[in-house]
């Protein structure tokens, strides 16, 4: 089969596709002048006051103008997002989807802390920090080339932090998604099996929604194909001593030649 863009873009998961589409689209019109940053930026004031709910979810969904910062944004998402949705902890219809949420949400309250009274105005790049975060947790023995060094994935988010900060850039918002990640890491899978207790479940309603929306398709999407691992696909190298079943995934190029 041809490896075509528009091939690419089908074969993605269906809420990763969603989130791809809209992330352009509205960097679109805002490179047109015909949408105001501004409208879609976290402002707590205007949530509380003014009832512009809308903020908390658009905050998550613009990482500025057209730029190469952009283009890595997008390739983050689209690469790290595709394998986390297909990941089996994600089996079911509506788990991705209200991991997603979940996110957005901690964001907003955790940017609201550190920002008082406002909060940060985009949160873009911390919502695709965080899903590779998480994704880190649950392929941590795949490999990966970051710049001709060959990393692990749960090495991955550091690496990345330090190249930015390296670089002169601003580690406050990768560091913002690494935490809210690790929250819903800590809930989702360490309390119940070190204290025998759920706090995170996908609502009823999400299950039912996704069900109908993706025809059934988000239950087999995220199932492991025959033969290989859970986890992300396969191909990963296993690391020195057996991990968990759950953990596999193959070996990403980053930055290498």
């Amino acid at each position: 089969m041809e490896n075509t863009p528009e091939q690419w873009y089908k074969n993605l998961p269906i809420l990763t596709r969603i989130g791809l589409t809209t992330f352009f689209l509205i960097t679109v019109l805002v490179q047109l002048d015909i949408l105001d940053p501004k409208l879609l930026s976290l402002h707590w004031p205007l949530v509380l006051n003014k009832l512009q709910v809308w903020r908390l979810l658009t905050s998550c969904c613009f990482f500025g103008t057209f730029s190469f910062q952009f283009l890595f944004q997008l390739y983050f998402f689209s690469s790290f997002s595709s394998k986390l949705e297909q990941n089996e902890i994600f089996a079911r219809p509506g788990d991705y989807l209200f991991f997603l949420i979940t996110q957005i949400l901690l964001l907003d309250v955790l940017s609201l802390v550190l920002s008082w009274p406002n909060g940060f105005p985009m949160l873009g790049p911390s919502l695709v920090f965080a899903i590779l975060y998480y994704w880190s947790r649950r392929e941590p023995y795949a490999n990966l080339s970051f710049f001709s060094f060959t990393i692990k994935g749960y090495q991955f988010p550091f690496a990345l932090v330090f190249f930015q900060l390296l670089i002169g850039g601003n580690i406050w918002m990768d560091l913002l998604g690494l935490a809210t990640g690790h929250i819903y890491y800590f809930l989702k899978e360490v309390v119940p099996m070190e204290y025998g207790k759920n706090f995170i479940s996908t609502p009823a309603f999400m299950v039912s929604l996704m069900t109908r929306y993706a025809g059934g398709g988000a239950a087999t999407a995220g199932a492991a194909p025959a033969g290989r691992p859970g986890g992300g696909g396969g191909g990963g190298a296993p690391p020195p001593a057996p991990p968990p079943p759950r953990f596999g995934g193959q070996g990403h190029r980053l930055g290498g030649n």
